[in-house]
């Protein structure tokens, strides 16, 4: 692919990708949406090691899996900065376990905030690549399954 049949997108026009892929996609459950902000062969990179470790198909998966068992979990976005080809995401995940059973986690409606920091790769119109750090540990406490 050549330079000119590439899509630039403005850094407004990416920061606008990243917020609908958020606040229309994740946070309405439209999981068409979701998918459509994805690269078919986008990567996704959480962890120490920043290995790509989730695909689109399985990050979309997850993401059902989550509000299957926090039917309320949204994202509110507390800063988006573009630069180059990257969007930077701030932002604080909330949710409240009502549904089903998390990760060996009975639901009994607890709440937990949890902040997290995303970075985007923009290419072709759509999200690449990200790397992501959220506070699980956190997140693991207020749901009960570690204690202080």
């Amino acid at each position: 692919m050549t330079t000119s049949d590439t899509i630039a997108l403005s850094p407004a026009d990416m920061k606008a990708l990243v917020r609908r892929h958020i606040e229309e996609g994740f946070n309405h459950g439209d999981w068409n949406v979701c998918q459509t902000t994805l690269a078919d062969d986008y990567a996704a990179r959480y962890g120490a090691e920043g290995k790509a470790n989730v695909g689109r198909d399985h990050y979309v998966m997850v993401c059902k899996m989550l509000r299957k068992s926090f039917p309320n979990v949204a994202i509110t976005i507390e800063d988006l900065v573009a630069e180059g080809d990257k969007v930077v995401n701030r932002y604080i995940e909330r949710g409240t376990l009502t549904g089903r059973a998390f990760l060996g986690i009975e639901p009994a409606g607890q709440r937990y905030v949890k902040p997290g920091t995303t970075i985007y790769r923009v290419a072709d119109g759509r999200l690449a690549e990200s790397w992501g750090v959220e506070d699980t540990l956190g997140w693991f406490r207020q749901l009960g399954k570690y204690t202080e």
